[in-house]
């Protein structure tokens, strides 16, 4: 069964680590948690005493995941906004921190972070990890997003629309064009080129900063997931 933000990691939600996370932060003062839906039990136990406090407060989720970001971002509508995902268990104050910082200089609407795979294999040999195969290289995502300004929001828009086309191939060839699509395939197409591709088709210029915590690549959304973040997590409280 595939894990949930409500799933204990190491006894403890996914989704309390990340609100602690963000709490041990100096960049972020607050936020909306977009779900899990009442039926769920979000408001019972460690969660509703993370939302007691106040400064984080709580929506009902939309009908997926981006469609949940995008009602969230909307919902606030103050910038800049950090986007992230509540399975993101092992994220840490510093990364996020660190991110914020260097998202925050950039001449952009939104940012994401992408950590090379490098060292993401490095450190999780024989981990499978989806890999963003550019010409510089390949990169794993770290559902860290910074939305320095609403037209940010056009981007998360333009995914739900390739989401929902996803058994439409044909239509989504059409958005981005067989040659940025071939180069991609090929491994001819750099990081620079695909956010450039990114930022024509949603209105929206997209960068990006290199992560270069290989544990900020790691989500807990299968099995295989959940057992290396116990391990990391153990790790941790041993300080090794």
């Amino acid at each position: 069964m595939r894990p949930s933000p409500l799933t204990p990691v190491a006894g403890i939600p996914s989704l309390v680590r990340v609100l602690r996370a963000l709490r041990g932060t100096e960049a972020i003062d607050g936020g909306l948690l977009a779900g899990p839906e009442q039926r769920h039990g979000q408001h019972a136990g460690a969660v509703s005493n993370l939302l007691a406090a106040g400064d984080f407060e709580w929506t009902a989720p939309a009908a997926g995941p981006a469609q949940s970001a995008l009602k969230a971002v909307q919902q606030l509508d103050t910038w800049p906004i950090l986007l992230t995902t509540g399975d993101h268990a092992l994220l840490t104050a510093p990364t996020i921190d660190s991110f914020c910082a260097a998202a925050a200089v950039q001449n952009a609407d939104l940012t994401v972070g992408l950590a090379p795979h490098r060292l993401v294999a490095e450190r999780f040999p024989g981990l499978k990890r989806t890999r963003l195969r550019f010409a510089d290289g390949p990169y794993c995502g770290t559902n860290l997003f910074y939305l320095h300004n609403a037209r940010a929001a056009r981007a998360i828009a333009f995914w739900i629309d390739v989401q929902a086309n996803r058994k439409r191939p044909w239509r989504i060839v059409r958005r981005f064009g067989l040659r940025i699509l071939a180069a991609y395939a090929c491994e001819r197409l750099s990081v620079d080129g695909a956010l450039a591709t990114a930022s024509r088709l949603t209105d929206c210029s997209i960068g990006w900063v290199g992560v270069l915590d290989p544990v900020a690549a790691i989500d807990v959304d299968s099995a295989a997931d959940l057992e290396v973040a116990e391990r990391i997590l153990r790790c941790r409280s041993r300080s090794c």
